[in-house]
């Protein structure tokens, strides 16, 4: 009996699937310019919607230094503690020489579960910014770099703390870097901070589709390796319907492997299109919808309701009964989302698969506008 094999294509959020398609130059760019120390990439921002492949970007490269001697990687999620977590974890992630260096800082005691400061402190900010500042010294003369790894980062009071100390760190010349995923949105108003200008020099990595040939490369490879054959006109098609959208090649790749047996043909495809899109519009596209405004809606609701793939920014513009500066202004905030994509002058289509469905069957569902 031959031993079924597993699905390789994972949809969930969060993760590295088993059949990934890293952007392996962004992701030897980044590695090299953090180890030589050289180019922009001391403090990076990973941006673009959700799907796309932030956090598996953002593994990608931070698993390079966590096999690293000479680094430090320490994740922090999204708390209300950030610099207190910073500091603990250095203490956890370090080496048994390395605390005991630590251990000799004066005014803290570290233990595994934590830190205790020997005296009781006004400002917590201000001191840990002392504390970490020892840290780094400890760091930098045992030879080790440390690396912040932050994923979907917003700009709240403890980002921008934190953010504030880690540039007088990098002005001291101390070994820290920082790694930030975001949505653009959030990556936007984290940049345009007053106190946070420094994040405008950062190295940016947007984040937009997969590379076709690399979809349906590895759509090959994976079916070919599961026995599962399937002719080059079903290939070219599903690898057409994914738009490039990382979550839609891992999600139609989960259903298309679910739905055969040995073989992929056009029945499977149908089969599988209505537990794909849903999975699209339930998993993503409310989401990312929702965090839009009214108007970006309204124009969405614009497109998906004209008879054309390709839309006229005239025509919508006519619509909403606005002045070109207007529309102007909505366009570049649909464009920055990733929603939308130019395809040539004063014309916009659709970004993702079965975007203008969601749009249509949406207001149908909730009549929202």
């Amino acid at each position: 009996m031959v031993e079924k094999t597993v699905n390789p294509f994972d949809p969930n959020f969060g993760k590295i699937p088993k059949i990934y398609l890293g952007r392996q130059e962004i992701v030897n760019e980044v590695v090299e310019s953090l180890k030589n120390g050289v180019g922009p990439y001391q403090t990076s921002l990973i941006y673009g919607m959700r799907g796309v492949g932030k956090t598996s970007l953002l593994a990608d490269i931070t698993k390079t230094f966590e096999e690293d001697d000479g680094w430090i990687v320490v994740y922090l999620a999204m708390t209300n503690d950030l610099m207190t977590t910073l500091i603990q974890s250095i203490y956890q992630e370090a080496n048994s020489s390395l605390r005991k260096s630590l251990n000799k800082i004066e005014g803290v005691t570290f233990s595994a579960l934590g830190f205790e400061l020997g005296i009781t402190v006004s400002d917590p900010h201000s001191t840990y910014q002392v504390l970490l500042e020892e840290m780094l010294k400890k760091l930098k003369k045992a030879g080790k770099s440390l690396l912040i790894a932050i994923d979907e980062v917003k700009a709240t009071e403890q980002v921008i703390n934190l953010a504030s100390i880690y540039q007088i760190m990098v002005l001291k010349k101390y070994p820290i870097n920082i790694m930030m995923t975001g949505l653009p949105k959030n990556v936007s108003e984290l940049q345009n901070n007053d106190v946070l200008t420094f994040l405008l020099r950062s190295g940016r990595i947007p984040l937009g589709p997969l590379n076709l040939f690399d979809v349906r490369f590895r759509y090959s490879k994976a079916f070919q390796r599961g026995n599962k054959k399937i002719d080059n006109e079903i290939l070219t098609k599903v690898t057409q319907m994914t738009k490039g959208y990382a979550y839609a090649f891992q999600d139609l790749g989960y259903y298309l492997w679910q739905n055969s047996e040995d073989v992929i043909d056009e029945n499977t495809l149908e089969e599988s299109l209505p537990e794909f899109k849903n999975d699209l519009f339930r998993n993503a596209y409310v989401k990312i919808t929702n965090e839009l405004s009214a108007t970006d809606r309204k124009i969405l609701l614009i497109m998906a309701k004209s008879n054309k793939e390709i839309v006229d920014i005239s025509y919508i513009r006519e619509k909403l009964g606005k002045t070109p500066g207007y529309m102007s202004a909505y366009r570049r905030r649909l464009l920055d989302s990733q929603i939308i994509i130019d395809v040539g002058y004063g014309k916009i289509a659709f970004s993702l698969p079965f975007m203008k469905e969601f749009i249509l069957e949406e207001k149908q569902l909730y009549d929202l506008m």
